[in-house]
């Protein structure tokens, strides 16, 4: 279940977003999701200074200094870079595996499908940005691969998170987009996964990523009822708000 929680800001606490199911190995992993309160990226100049200093805020909450945390370049892509070094810089790349204690980076949505993906025995995370592009190129898959070949991983312990999204009934879409997705998921079920209406198609991203997940071999999958276009008045949805250059921020940390 995903629930709102705050950082202390002065007289104001500002809104963030947390898994009850993540929250259960905060020992050694920490994450959080920024809001419209809390929002760490703009592009608008005249929030950049706001940005900023929500920045410091959420990273002093987490315990997460410059040292340690990795930067990336998000390009919609399925591309999972596994972070060997810190502090680091990543080009083109829409995932980050996690592995070196203190390590931390953050990726930034704005509709696409943020994925977390924690396994407790080895103290390994990914921090996935699943785009619709990255969904139909299997990017949970992928991430799962790379955590069973590099960190001898068993799917079966490996947990996930998915936090808000478009929304189904927000994902106007057409019968190629339709078509890509349908593709990674073994014998879909196209009613639970995609609306149809006259010649558009709905897709429930955050289905398609779970099923994706579940196909290989995760048990736990915590997916938020919280929406960007649905719940806007908390998270930011590039469609709703007219191509808004504000992100929802998905920050981890190995501790």
């Amino acid at each position: 279940m995903f629930y709102f929680d705050t950082i202390k800001s002065g007289s104001k606490d500002k809104k963030i977003l947390k898994s009850t199911v993540m929250d259960e190995f905060q020992a050694d992993f920490k994450h959080l999701f920024t809001t419209k309160e809390s929002f760490i990226k703009t592009g608008d100049e005249n929030l950049k200074n706001l940005a900023d200093s929500n920045r410091k805020l959420v990273l002093d909450y987490l315990k997460i200094n410059d040292e340690n945390l990795i930067e990336i370049k998000q390009t919609h892509t399925s591309n999972i870079s596994i972070a060997s070094k810190t502090p680091d810089f990543i080009d083109n790349t829409d995932g980050v595996i996690l592995y070196k204690p203190g390590s931390a980076t953050i990726l930034n949505f704005a509709d696409c499908t943020p994925v977390i993906l924690y396994e407790p025995k080895n103290k390994v995370a990914a921090g996935l940005h699943a785009g619709w592009r990255g969904t139909a190129d299997s990017i949970c898959k992928k991430g799962v691969k790379l955590m069973v070949e590099n960190f001898n991983s068993k799917p079966s312990d490996i947990i996930a998170a998915i936090a808000p999204c478009i929304g189904q009934e927000a994902f106007e879409t057409g019968i190629e987009v339709y078509e890509k997705l349908k593709g990674t998921i073994q014998n879909p079920n196209t009613t639970e996964f995609f609306r149809f209406k006259n010649d558009k198609v709905y897709p429930d991203l955050a289905k398609i990523n779970a099923a994706q997940l579940m196909e290989a071999g995760l048990k736990t999958i915590d997916i938020s009822h919280f929406k960007t276009c649905k719940d806007n008045e908390f998270f930011f949805s590039y469609r709703h708000e007219n191509k808004t250059t504000n992100r929802i921020s998905m920050v981890i940390k190995i501790v």
